[in-house]
């Protein structure tokens, strides 16, 4: 079985080395992939209202655009993971 992890940003598959963010060392991250993560910080600082609205899309799947029940569970699935989780 393959090992795959979920970057604690967005939710992306990383599956391959070329997948994860890195550290300011040069060696990769456990928990942020390539996109959110790069030399020891995040490539964008929004707020979580902002990546939400930012990357709805990439969530969203055909007829499910104007889905609330669809919107809430993907902004509950992103609130839980690390970069996001309050509490």
């Amino acid at each position: 079985m393959e090992n795959v992890k979920e970057c604690q940003s967005c939710a992306f598959q990383m599956k391959e080395a070329k997948d994860f963010g890195t550290e300011k060392s040069g060696n990769a991250s456990v928990d942020f992939c390539c996109h959110c993560y790069k030399d020891g910080d995040f490539t964008w600082k929004p707020t979580f209202e902002e990546f939400f609205a930012s990357n709805i899309g990439f969530w969203e799947k055909e007829g499910n655009e104007n889905d609330d029940e669809f919107r809430a569970r993907v902004r509950g699935e992103l609130s839980n993971l690390k970069r996001w989780k309050t509490a």
